[in-house]
C-alpha cells in the first residue's frame, strides 16, 4: 500500500488515466460509426450488433479467466500487455476488408479491454488502498471522457459517403494506444519494486490453492445480477440510442451522434465529481439514488419529440449515472479484497453478459415494435438493479 503519491506514482496514476481513456473508444465508437460499419461490409443492423457481441464475447471470456487466475499474475505488467493488444488490433482493423477479418480483430479488441479494465480496479484497489475512493473515480472518469469524445472523433474522421472511412478511428485509436502502452510501461516498471507486485509467490500460492473462491458466495452471484442490468441500461443506451433519435425522432447522422456525446458529456463531471460525494454518501447509497434518477431522466427524453429537451434529459441521465460503474466496483472490491482480480471481474463479466445479449434483443424486438419499448425496457433494467441494491446492499462481507 503506498502512503504518498510522490511524482514516479503520480506519473504512473496519469498514464492509467490514458488507459482507462484508450480503453473507452472502443466501447463507444460502436454506435456513432455503425451507418458507416454497414455501409462498408454491406451488412443489416443485426450483423452490426454481431459485431458488439464478438467483441464481448472476447471481453467476457478473458474476464472469466483473469476472475480464475488474475491474482496469479503482476496485474501492472498485465495491463501493459492489454494496452499493447488494443494497439496492435484497432491498428490492424484497416486491413480487414472482410467482414469475418473485423470480427476476429474486435474479438481481440475485447480481449485486450479485459485485461485493462480488469486489471486496473485491481490495481488501484492493491495498491492505493488509502486513496482508491479519490483515484478510482477519477480512473473511470477518463473512460468517460473517452465515451463523451468517441462520437464526435467518429463524426470527424468516418464520412457515410465514403463507407473506407470507418476504419479511420481503429487506425487512430491504434496510434494513441501507443503512446500510451510506452508512458504505461515505463512508469509501471519504475513502481513495481513499490508495490504488493513485488513478490508474487505468496498470491500466487494463494490464488492456486481455490482460484473459484469468489463465485462460492452468493454474494458475488448477486452483484453479477445487479450489474448485468446496469450494463443492459448503459450498453443499450451507448448501441442504440443514436439510431433511436435518427428514426424515431428524425435527427440527421451528426445530431444523433451529438446526443450520445450529451450523454456521455453529462456522466464526466459525476464521475469527476465521484470522490467528493463518497465523503458524504456510501458506494450502495450513490448506485441506487442516482440509479433511479438516471432511469427516470432518459424515460422523460424518450418521450419528448423536441431535440433540445432531449439533450437536457440525455444529458442528465448521463449526469446521474456517472459513478455507477466505480461504485459498483468499489462494493465489489469492499467485499473480496483479498481478490480483487476476482472482484473486478465481476464488473467486466457482467458488462460482457449484458453486451452480449442487449444489442441483440432490442435489435430482434425492435424490428416487430420499433425502437422505443426496447428503450423503455432498458430503462426499466437500470430500476431493477437500483431496487436490488436498495432492498440487499452492496459491499458487505462475502458469505
Amino acid at each position: 500500500m503506498i502512503e504518498k503519491i510522490t511524482a514516479k506514482h503520480g506519473l504512473f496514476i496519469f498514464a492509467s488515466f490514458l488507459a482507462f481513456f484508450v480503453l473507452s473508444i472502443p466501447y463507444n465508437l460502436q454506435g456513432p460509426n455503425a451507418p458507416v460499419t454497414m455501409e462498408y461490409y454491406g451488412i443489416t443492423a443485426a450483423g452490426q450488433g454481431f459485431i458488439m457481441t464478438i467483441q464481448s464475447a472476447g471481453n467476457i471470456c478473458t474476464a472469466i479467466i483473469l476472475a480464475l487466475r488474475g491474482e496469479r499474475y503482476n496485474k501492472i505488467h498485465a495491463i501493459a500487455v492489454g494496452v499493447l493488444i488494443l494497439c496492435l488490433a484497432c491498428s490492424a482493423v484497416g486491413f480487414a476488408p472482410v467482414y469475418t477479418g473485423l470480427l476476429v480483430l474486435v474479438c481481440v479488441i475485447g480481449i485486450g479491454a479485459a485485461f485493462v479494465d480488469v486489471m486496473m480496479n485491481g490495481v488501484i484497489t492493491d495498491v492505493y488502498t488509502k486513496q482508491r475512493n479519490t483515484i478510482l473515480p477519477l480512473v473511470h472518469g477518463f473512460f468517460g471522457l473517452g465515451a463523451m469524445a468517441a462520437p464526435i472523433f467518429v463524426t470527424m474522421m468516418a464520412n457515410p459517403d465514403v463507407p473506407e472511412t470507418f476504419s479511420i478511428p481503429y487506425r487512430v485509436l491504434g496510434a494513441v494506444a501507443a503512446a500510451t502502452f510506452a508512458v504505461y510501461f515505463f512508469s509501471g516498471r519504475r513502481i513495481v519494486p513499490e508495490t504488493p507486485y513485488r513478490d508474487m509467490e505468496a498470491t500466487k500460492r494463494r490464488a492456486i490453492e481455490d482460484p473459484a473462491e469468489v463465485f462460492k458466495t452468493k454474494r458475488a452471484w448477486f452483484f453479477l445480477a445487479v450489474g448485468v442490468l446496469y450494463f443492459t441500461f448503459q450498453l443499450g443506451t451507448n448501441m442504440w440510442l443514436p439510431t433511436y433519435t435518427m428514426r424515431n425522432v428524425g435527427a440527421d447522422f451528426d445530431t444523433a451522434g451529438m446526443m450520445l456525446t450529451a450523454y456521455f458529456g453529462g456522466a464526466l463531471p459525476m464521475r469527476m465529481l465521484g470522490p467528493l460525494f463518497l465523503r458524504k454518501l456510501s458506494a450502495r447509497a450513490i448506485f441506487w439514488i442516482f440509479g433511479f434518477m438516471s432511469a427516470a431522466f432518459m424515460l422523460l427524453a424518450l418521450f419528448t419529440e423536441n431535440i433540445a429537451v432531449m439533450f437536457v434529459f440525455v444529458a442528465a441521465s448521463g449526469f446521474m449515472q456517472g459513478s455507477s460503474a466505480p461504485v459498483f466496483i468499489l462494493m465489489c472490491c469492499e467485499t473480496f479484497p483479498e481478490r480483487t482480480a476476482s472482484a473486478s471481474s465481476l464488473c467486466a463479466i457482467s458488462a460482457g453478459t449484458a453486451a452480449l445479449t442487449a444489442p441483440l434483443w432490442m435489435r430482434g424486438l425492435s424490428e416487430f415494435t420499433g425502437f422505443l419499448l426496447p428503450m423503455i425496457l432498458i430503462c426499466c433494467s437500470m430500476f431493477v438493479s437500483a431496487g436490488l441494491i436498495f432492498l440487499k446492499g452492496g459491499g458487505k462481507a462475502a458469505a
